[in-house]
C-alpha cells in the first residue's frame, strides 16, 4: 500500500460495494461521497453496469464526472456525454462465446451499443435465475427482449460490450466459471454477483480504464483509492494505490486488496471515506 500522498481519486464498484444489497445508496454514504467532493476528490463509479444504467440518486450528482462502466469497457464522460475509450468483443470472439453458452444450464444477457439486450425466452425464465428480488429488477430495467439474441449480435455487425450468464444452480456456477477462464483465457471472464459470469473483451478491465482515467488527468498511482467486491474489480484494486476489498468480498478480492473493511451492508465505503477526510484535513 502507497500512502505518501494524499488521495485525489476514489474508484468504486456499486453492487455488493457502494450500494445495499437491497440497491440503496444510503444517506451517511451519500454524505461521505458530498464532503470528499467539497474536499477537492474526483468520485468515479466503476461498475459492470451501462452508464444510464446507474442509480438516478448517483447518476445525477453533479459532481460524477468520469464513470467507468461495463466492466470497463467504456469509460465515459458524463459531463460532455461522451465515450472516451472502449474496448469490445469482437463478431468472431462473440460467436465463440455462443457456441459454448448453448451447452450451459443458464440465461445470457448482453449489451451492446450502450443497451442491454436478452433472448425472449430467458426473459421468460427470468425470475428463476435472477436469485432475489432486487436483482429480478435490475435485470428486468436492463434487458430488451429480442428474439434471438445471438441472431440479434451476429446480424448486426457490430462489436458487443459484455455477455452475462446467468444461474440458478451455483454449483453449476462454479463448475463453468472455472471452465470459461481456461477455455476463454485470451478474454475477460469474471463475477459481479454470486450467481452470475461475464465475460469481456481482454483489454477491458477496470483496472486498464482506472489508469487511463489516471494518467488523463496526471494522477500518481498512489494517489488512487478503489473500492470492490467482486473478481470483476480485482484488476481495479491492483492498480491503485490503495485497493481496499470490502468485508463481504469474495476470497480473490480479498487477496488482491491492501485491506479489507466492513461489508456493504455495514456501509464500508462510508466508514473508510469518513476516515481518509480525517486525515487529510
Amino acid at each position: 500500500m502507497e500512502t505518501n500522498n494524499c488521495i485525489k481519486l476514489i474508484a468504486f464498484d456499486l453492487d455488493g460495494t457502494l450500494l445495499k444489497d437491497n440497491k440503496e445508496l444510503t444517506p451517511r454514504t451519500l454524505k461521505a461521497l458530498l464532503r470528499a467532493s467539497e474536499a477537492g476528490i474526483q468520485l468515479v463509479p466503476a461498475t459492470g453496469r451501462l452508464y444510464d444504467l446507474l442509480p438516478e440518486k448517483l447518476r445525477c450528482l453533479p459532481f460524477i464526472h468520469y464513470v467507468i462502466g461495463v466492466n470497463g469497457a467504456e469509460l465515459y464522460d458524463a459531463w460532455e456525454k461522451r465515450v472516451l475509450h472502449q474496448a469490445e468483443l469482437t463478431q468472431e470472439e462473440t460467436e465463440r462465446v455462443f457456441r459454448y453458452v448453448k451447452k450451459v444450464p443458464a440465461i445470457v444477457g448482453g449489451y451492446q451499443e450502450r443497451k442491454g439486450f436478452m433472448g425472449r425466452e430467458d426473459v421468460e425464465q427470468m425470475e428463476a435465475f435472477a436469485h432475489g428480488p432486487e436483482l429480478l429488477r435490475l435485470m428486468r430495467s436492463i434487458y430488451t427482449p429480442v428474439e434471438d439474441l445471438e441472431t440479434h449480435f451476429l446480424q448486426s455487425q457490430k462489436t458487443v460490450q459484455k455477455l452475462i450468464l446467468f444461474f440458478s444452480d451455483l454449483e453449476e456456477r462454479r463448475r463453468v466459471y472455472g471452465d470459461m477462464q481456461e477455455r476463454f483465457a485470451d478474454l475477460a471472464v469474471s463475477s459481479a454477483v454470486a450467481n452470475n459470469i461475464e465475460v469481456n473483451a481482454s483489454t477491458a478491465n477496470k483496472g486498464a480504464a482506472l489508469k487511463s482515467l489516471r494518467e488523463l488527468l496526471g494522477l500518481k498511482r498512489e494517489e488512487v483509492m478503489a473500492f470492490g467486491d467482486g473478481s470483476n474489480d480485482i484488476t481495479m484494486l491492483l492498480e491503485a494505490g490503495r485497493g481496499i476489498a470490502m468485508g463481504n468480498a469474495c476470497r480473490e478480492a480479498k487477496e488482491a486488496a491492501d485491506e479489507v473493511t466492513l461489508s456493504n451492508e455495514e456501509e464500508g465505503v462510508a466508514v473508510e471515506i469518513e476516515k481518509l477526510l480525517e486525515l487529510q484535513a
